[in-house]
């Protein structure tokens, strides 16, 4: 009831106490969202990341100004306070990429060439200061969270195969990683023009990281398949412009079987230890974005390790959504 009514409170003091309210579907960590209506100023979205829940909204706060600096399109910011956690902020909409690129697939290249153009105008800036996203923190996150779906000697034995490839790649030119850039976070905006058309959300964790770390999550995306022309196309097109001394292929397939190693356990842990079983029906895919990046040659002895993982097939699913929550926090 507290939450509730220092809500109340914040949204008073910020003159929005006459909007109309609805909940927004949230997302893999703890924040909640809200649309708000109010009859004068229209629309608003109310970001809920209580503190007591281990969130902090600076990192969000400071990213969106950055974004901006950049001449990105990082909602607005109405009203915040820190201590409650909460943010009043700019509505871009329900107009996702990934609902757009499925419904009007001519819109998919040049709405995802758009989105790796805001990658490299983001890249040409200065980033703020932040943690980084390089090889040790990188191989931590997947052996951490491989323990939900393996032994831990299995997952042990995949992080330092792991750790050898990463290190291998130029991390000379570090730029501001989102670290969770795909088609559910970014919104089209017709009604604006060239990269404002990109609406960005869910950068709170952005850090320091590999330049192409963000194009691998968002061409092998953990939740849709491109159509294979435009994939090739945008591949093609980073290739030609990436300044890297590392193989651009190499570097592509390595970092994106980083991430579809640690998401694909992450989807076993949101439904083992958070309560969130819809995310199981979306492990087969990642498991297939998994194998075509191992399928690069010289990660031959990574494959050959993760040939050990379970397959997440429909009995595997059954399993884990049997134990949905049964396990202590962690």
């Amino acid at each position: 009831m507290k939450r509730s009514s220092d809500i109340d409170a914040f949204l008073g003091a910020a003159g929005w106490d006459m909007a109309q309210r609805a909940p927004l579907a949230g997302d893999a960590g703890n924040r909640k969202y809200e649309r708000l209506i109010h009859p004068k100023k229209g629309p608003a979205i109310l970001m809920d990341a209580d503190p007591t829940s281990g969130e902090d909204i600076q990192p969000f706060l400071n990213i969106a100004a950055h974004l901006k600096g950049c001449d990105l399109s990082a909602p607005e910011i109405y009203a915040a306070n820190h201590s409650l956690g909460l943010i009043l902020l700019e509505d871009f909409g329900d107009q996702l990429l990934f609902d757009v690129s499925n419904t009007t697939p001519e819109l998919e290249y040049p709405l995802y060439q758009l989105c790796l153009d805001a990658l490299a105008q983001l890249h040409q800036k200065p980033p703020p200061k932040v943690g980084s996203y390089f090889p040790q923190a990188m191989v931590q996150a997947a052996e951490i969270t491989l323990q939900w779906y393996c032994s831990p000697d299995i997952a042990a034995a995949i992080a330092t195969k792991l750790r050898k490839h990463l290190d291998s790649l130029d991390w000379t030119q570090p730029v501001l990683v989102l670290r969770d850039y795909h088609a559910q976070n970014v919104v089209y905006r017709p009604e604006q023009s060239g990269l404002a058309q990109i609406g960005l959300l869910d950068f709170q964790d952005a850090e320091l990281g590999h330049p192409l770390y963000d194009a691998a999550s968002l061409i092998h995306d953990a939740r849709r398949s491109l159509h294979p022309d435009v994939e090739h196309r945008l591949k093609d097109t980073l290739k030609q412009t990436y300044a890297g001394s590392d193989d651009f292929h190499r570097a592509f397939s390595t970092l994106s079987a980083q991430r579809n190693l640690r998401v694909l356990a992450l989807f076993a842990r949101l439904c083992l230890r958070d309560g969130k079983p819809g995310y199981l029906k979306l492990m087969p895919h990642v498991w297939n974005n998994l194998w075509r990046d191992l399928s690069h040659p010289d990660l031959s002895d990574l494959c050959r390790l993760c040939q050990s993982l379970p397959e997440p097939t429909p009995e595997l699913q059954s399993e884990l959504r049997a134990k949905c929550a049964s396990r202590p926090m962690s």
